[in-house]
Order: structure tokens, then C-alpha cells, then sequence
């Protein structure tokens, strides 16, 4: 695990291998711009010495996800670039909100810290004079081998869901389309390279699917993040956190 965070931390950030102690979390979408703003909160509540760590984040493609991120007073605290270093004093809380100036950039984001943290992720619809349109909030995300998102299709509805991969091998990812009566609607096998990551509808991954209520389950050798999302036809929309499956 250590070798798999350095190379991480490497990758995204230039820095140096992450320590073993580091505790490790996942946001696995992040989006910025088009319209798109992300809110990542922060808060010790148990170190009583304190807690110092690093938000990392990386597009699609593994690239540096560079986006200017301000915090609860305004200050910009990435510098456009693609880490925010925190510190936490005991029971002190982070709020750092993305700049949407940039156009529709997505990926995902990892986050280590010297001691336990919680955390959880906003998504924001923003329309043209600012105004929200919809927002749903998300807890911060662990690895799993094999997972489930519940999806809904009807009236109109989409299900998508976004998936990272944290390991330095790629994954083959099993998804099955799973309907209300449990018959497999659809398999899909899809490869992601390293720290890669991609998010997609469910009728985008098995195109010609009938609107449905049911789930997709997902799984491959290695633990991966995920989260998913409902959206109504006027883009309304809400999170939907993962569950862990039986092998």
C-alpha cells in the first residue's frame, strides 16, 4: 500500500512518498467548470494533537487536475495548481469550494492525512447568473473489491455512476445491469489504466437498456472508489453512495 500511495502522491503532486501511517481517503468525482462546482469539507474530531495532510487530485486521465480552490475566508489555497495542503488543530473544520473558471474539467480527488479525518464531498449545479440549481452531498469514499449502486431509469431518470481506480495496475472492472426481478439485463467488462478514472450513465454503458429499477454491481481483482448519481430530465439531481458486496 505504501508503494501504491507513493506512486500516487508522485504522479499527481511531485512530492515525496507518502508516509505508512498515512490515512487514506477517496472523493471518486470531482467536476469544475460548465456550469459544475465541487465543495470538499474537512474536520478533526478526535486527533488531539492534530491532524496535517494533503488533498491530491487528478483528471480522468491521471493527469494533474489543476483548479484554483479557496477556502471558508475566501483565500485561494491550491494556487491553481492540483494539491491543497491542510492542518487541522482539535476540532477545527475546512471548507474548500472549486473557481469555476475553467471549462468542464473531471477526475477525481485522494486524500492522506497523519491521523484520522472526516469528510464529505458537494456537487453543485451553478445556472448562468450563479444561482444553485441542485446540489447533493457525498461521505468520503474507501476502496472496494466489489460494490453496487442502485439505479432508477424511469420518467426519465438517469443513473450514472463514476468510478477511480487507485492502484499503479490497471482493472478489469466487471458491471452487470441487475433488474428489480434480479435478472441480468447486461455485462460490460471496461479496462482503467492506473489512478485513471471515467463516469458514465448506465444507458451509456448498456445502451438499448429499458427503463428500469434495479442496480449495477461491479468488481474486479482490486479495491476501487466509486460513487453514483440520480438526475431527473430538468437536471435535478442526487448522490447515491455505493454498498459493499459478498465476494
Amino acid at each position: 500500500m505504501k508503494r501504491v500511495l507513493s506512486i500516487f502522491v508522485l504522479i499527481l503532486a511531485g512530492a515525496a512518498a507518502a508516509s505508512a501511517q498515512s490515512l487514506t481517503y477517496y472523493f471518486p468525482q470531482i467536476a469544475v467548470g460548465g456550469g459544475w462546482r465541487t465543495t470538499i469539507f474537512l474536520s478533526n474530531a478526535t486527533a488531539a494533537g492534530g491532524a496535517t495532510g494533503r488533498i491530491s487530485f487528478a483528471t480522468s486521465a491521471a493527469a494533474p487536475f489543476n483548479a484554483n480552490w479557496v477556502d471558508e475566508g475566501g483565500n485561494n489555497v491550491s494556487g491553481g495548481g492540483n494539491v491543497i495542503d491542510f492542518q487541522l488543530g482539535p476540532g477545527e473544520s475546512r471548507k474548500y469550494v472549486t473557481v469555476g473558471d475553467m471549462p468542464l474539467t473531471v477526475g477525481y480527488a485522494m486524500v492522506t492525512a497523519n491521523a484520522s479525518v472526516l469528510g464529505a464531498g458537494m456537487y453543485s449545479l451553478i445556472d448562468a447568473s450563479g444561482n444553485i440549481v441542485t446540489e447533493a452531498g457525498v461521505p468520503m469514499a474507501i476502496p472496494l473489491g466489489k460494490q453496487a449502486v442502485f439505479v432508477d431509469t424511469t420518467s426519465g431518470f438517469r443513473t450514472g455512476v463514476a468510478i477511480a481506480n487507485p492502484n499503479n495496475n490497471s482493472l478489469q472492472i466487471h458491471l452487470q445491469l441487475v433488474s428489480a426481478g434480479g435478472q441480468v439485463l447486461g455485462e460490460v467488462v471496461r479496462e482503467l489504466p492506473p489512478f485513471q478514472h471515467f463516469a458514465l450513465f448506465t444507458d451509456e454503458l448498456f445502451p438499448g437498456a429499458p427503463p428500469m429499477v434495479g442496480r449495477l454491481q461491479f468488481w474486479c481483482t482490486n479495491p476501487m472508489v466509486a460513487v453514483a448519481l440520480r438526475m431527473s430530465p430538468t437536471f435535478q439531481f442526487t448522490t447515491i453512495p455505493p454498498i459493499a458486496i459478498a465476494n
